[in-house]
């Protein structure tokens, strides 16, 4: 990547056709590719015309362009190197709000995306006079649904079919056809966690949509789901479609967390989007992964190189815009079996650049948006003046295994096709392929599919043609798929076979309905072989044993977490230099890199939270410790409420008596900071128990010249001691200074602070217990009072964190019983790390006397 700054460049008349050479600066805020010049063209903003986020052109080389909340334009460019000015003009209709703009069968498609739903979805305009000027408006379907996750782009296909996508907001109209059987469902064991803060809670499946339908709109057919919000569509030069879907960046940090990903859109795929915490893992056979994850940012346009005069480099890849880090990745592509496999790049990028939407001009240029949100807005253009030449793209022959998933997938229309040859494929090893082939199998006769199964001892067959009778099967014929998966030996599979195998007797329970012998023989079935040396069984099969109420789940589980609180690996995050691109984005994402979550603990935790037996006190107790170090970690928005409400869920199986203490050891009081604060904390390395007074006077009795007064310190700042009291004359005042706490006081005096901080309040640091006229209840210290207001701090680790009550909408107040100070702070620390912390205690209190 090189920028290309206020030096002149000349454009190439041999490649671009100009008149004349006349020179062209780049544009010196965006970074390109050697060899491009990128040029603004017109600022719709500067002109009152909104923010552009969809272009098209038609026949006569015209732009049409659509401001997100308001009206469409026309719009002239000029040759490039003419000095001729751009010409834009309003089109006198009551329709725009675009995020989906067309231009086909001499019509203009528009995908309206407006506040009233009732007018949301996909128009037809038509000159019908031919006098030049569009004028007849005819409403092809009602797609309910607005705002960024509403009706999206529209594109017309090789085969002249016009293809849409719809956000994860976008309802389906009310007919529709679909290749997929139309029978969504959320599909997980146990019930989604909904996102803490609101988004999407509403939502089920399928999700975010792309459907097709003819010129003239009168059939719509659904032909992919599982998406959370694409935005675009673009076909390669073997006629593939691709889009370019969305992350949910309050997920960060999560196991569930996918990052923004190219997908390769087959007939009939299912990419297995689900609300909260319910998305699927890529791995899941009922659904295809994408094919180059990208990391973070905001999905938009999707390009296709063969339609720009680049060079030849470009010409069977994908162009495709992030709006939030001002960034445009060119993705290269090459064969892999059915589908492909990508690779990406940047290609275009600039601060303050939010990317909408691009298209090709008749001078094979590209011509792209910047704006959305109301944000300034333009228009510009990308053109080749390097030395290497354009070559017109030659399509090359498909892979066999493209042209036997397209055969397979044109039996997924309601038409029986060749059992046969859907059958034999569900082994295949593309896996594509057995996708393709399960769903042209479920149009079959279930009973014929029941019949073959029974007969079948391939395991990918059974397992592929089992998760087909779980969703399209009536009961008898479920009981039949469960009885022949029970006479797969699963220690033979491979890993991929292994997770399908358990894939498989997931949806049977899910959609079925099974006794609890059943749960039984699976548990048994399968107990002997968990865990295993592959993570990605491990993870499928906690959940499955958890259901089955398998005895030994909790305590073989409980032996990994050690490990797995260890395995910071995380999934796709873009680089520095572009996260620096955002002052929106940029900064949660630096501070997740810095103190990253071992999501995949936070994998098993979440199983375990389901599991009702198994349980031992000590067990209970361990198994809290771990959400401290879950709380101690940076993730999205939603991180640490997606942690609570996991916690909430285990606490439904724990004896009231142990529950104070087992919210101690979890290490709530972390919550209370924020994420730059926890970014900034260090880490004990545990792990902890729920340490005894007894336990802690014996430490501090031991701890002398023997501890490490630098880690001391760490420990120290790291169970929040800093935040709330002063040392030597520095910290915080919310307690009291602890320079001479260790000649002051008795060790078990210190002790019983700790573990029980509530059995003894000074008056100086009491706190209030408030009850307000609507029964609402607060808690907090008294910072100010006067005759009419009374001023609390709720979080005792964040003093600017004021809230200011009126009197009279006091009902009660009376001295808090609870401490500011929480319980057990130090019950994340091992041993070692106490006698540390109090060494250096000791340590402050000797160096204050030399003093």
């Amino acid at each position: 990547m090189s920028k290309i700054c206020t030096s002149l460049l000349v454009c190439s008349l041999m490649i671009m056709g100009c008149k004349s050479p006349t020179p062209i600066e780049s544009d010196p805020n965006i970074l390109v590719k050697d060899g491009f010049i990128v040029e603004k063209l017109y600022s719709p903003s500067d002109m009152d015309q909104g923010s552009w986020v969809s272009i098209t052109k038609d026949d006569n080389g015209r732009f049409i362009t659509s401001d997100q909340y308001g009206a469409l334009y026309y719009v002239e460019v000029p040759e490039i190197g003419s000095k001729e000015k751009i010409k834009v003009d309003s089109i006198p209709l009551n329709i725009g709000n675009a995020h989906g703009l067309l231009w086909a069968y001499n019509s203009l498609y528009v995908m309206s995306n407006s506040d009233n739903q009732e007018e949301s979805g996909l128009y037809k305009i038509t000159d019908s006079d031919a006098d030049g000027t569009l004028d007849q408006v005819d409403f092809l379907y009602q797609f309910v649904g607005r705002g960024e996750h509403g009706p999206h782009g529209i594109i017309l296909g090789p085969d002249g079919y016009i293809y849409m996508s719809g956000g994860n907001h976008t309802l389906l109209p009310k007919t529709f056809n679909s290749i997929q059987k139309p029978i969504w469902d959320e599909d997980q064991l146990f019930d989604a966690i909904k996102d803490p803060r609101g988004h999407a809670n509403d939502v089920v499946a399928p999700g975010g949509w792309v459907a097709r339908t003819d010129k003239d709109g009168k059939e719509l057919t659904v032909i992919a789901t599982g998406f959370r919000n694409a935005y675009d569509l673009a076909f390669n030069t073997d006629g593939e479609l691709f889009t370019f879907d969305s992350d949910m960046e309050w997920d960060m940090g999560s196991p569930w967390y996918r990052p923004i990903r190219v997908c390769h859109i087959t007939n009939g795929s299912e990419f297995g989007w689900r609300t909260g915490s319910g998305k699927w893992p890529a791995y899941y056979p009922d659904n295809v992964p994408g094919i180059v994850d990208i990391g973070q940012g905001s999905p938009t346009g999707v390009l296709a190189g063969n339609t720009l005069d680049f060079p030849e480099y470009y010409k069977n890849g994908l162009f495709v815009f992030d709006w939030s880090f001002g960034t445009m990745y060119y993705i290269s592509m090459t064969p892999d079996g059915a589908t492909y496999k990508g690779n990406k790049e940047e290609f275009l990028s600039g601060a303050s650049l939010p990317l909408t939407d691009g298209v090709a001009g008749d001078d094979g240029a590209m011509y792209f948006l910047t704006g959305g949100r109301r944000l300034e807005s333009g228009m510009y253009r990308v053109f080749y003046n390097g030395e290497e030449k354009g070559k017109e793209v030659v399509n090359k022959d498909i892979t066999e295994e493209q042209k036997l998933r397209r055969k397979l997938e044109s039996f997924a229309s309601g038409e029986k096709g060749d059992l046969e040859l859907i059958w034999s494929s569900l082994q295949h090893e593309d896996r594509r392929i057995r996708y393709a082939a399960r769903v042209a199998l479920e149009y079959q006769d279930v009973e014929r599919i029941e019949e073959k199964l029974v007969a079948e001892n391939n395991p990918s067959i059974v397992i592929q043609s089992a998760i087909a009778l779980a969703r399209i099967g009536n009961q008898e014929n479920k009981e039949k798929a469960m009885d022949k998966l029970m006479s797969v030996p699963f220690p033979d599979m491979t890993t991929n076979l292994k997770t399908d195998f358990i894939r498989a007797c997931n949806l049977l329970f899910i959609r079925g309905d099974f006794n609890k012998n059943v749960k039984s023989e699976v548990s048994k079935k399968l107990d002997p072989y968990y865990p295993t040396q592959s993570n990605q069984v491990n993870r499928e099969l906690v959940q499955l044993l958890a259901y089955v109420e398998n005895p030994l789940v909790v305590p073989k589980t409980m032996k990994l977490l050690d490990t797995l609180a260890q395995t910071k690996e995380i999934t796709t995050i873009i680089e520095k230099d572009v996260t620096g691109r955002s002052e929106q984005y940029g900064g949660t994402i630096e501070r997740m890199k810095s103190n990253t979550p071992p999501a995949e603990l936070i994998h098993y935790v979440k199983a375990l939270s389901y599991a009702p037996n198994g349980w031992t006190k000590a067990l209970r107790e361990k198994y809290f410790t771990y959400y401290s170090r879950l709380f101690a970690a940076n993730g999205g928005e939603s991180y640490s409420k997606f942690l609570l409400k996991i916690r909430e869920k285990a606490l439904e199986h724990v004896p009231q008596a142990e529950k104070e203490n087992l919210l101690a050891l979890s290490g709530e009081e972390l919550i209370q900071l924020n994420s730059t604060d926890l970014a900034n904390l260090p880490h004990p390395k545990g792990p902890g128990k729920n340490w005894s007074v007894a336990e802690i006077v014996e430490l501090y009795n031991s701890a002398g010249d023997n501890g490490n007064l630098e880690n001391g310190e760490n420990m120290y700042k790291a169970v929040l001691c800093s935040s709330c009291h002063g040392l030597n004359g520095t910290g915080a005042s919310i307690g009291p200074d602890l320079t001479q706490v260790t000649t002051r006081f008795s060790p078990k005096d210190i002790a019983e602070a700790i573990v029980n901080p509530n059995k003894t309040i000074s008056d100086q640091y009491e706190a209030v217990e408030i009850t307000m006229n609507d029964e609402k209840s607060l808690w907090g210290r008294v910072i100010n009072e006067t005759n009419d207001t009374i001023i609390i701090n709720e979080n005792p680790l964040n003093p600017k964190q004021l809230t200011k009550l009126v009197k009279a909408d006091i009902k009660k107040q009376e001295i808090s019983k609870r401490s500011a100070m929480m319980p057990s702070l130090l019950n994340r620390l091992n041993e070692q790390e106490i006698i540390d912390l109090f060494s250096f205690l000791k340590s402050q209190a000797r160096k204050s006397e030399l003093q």
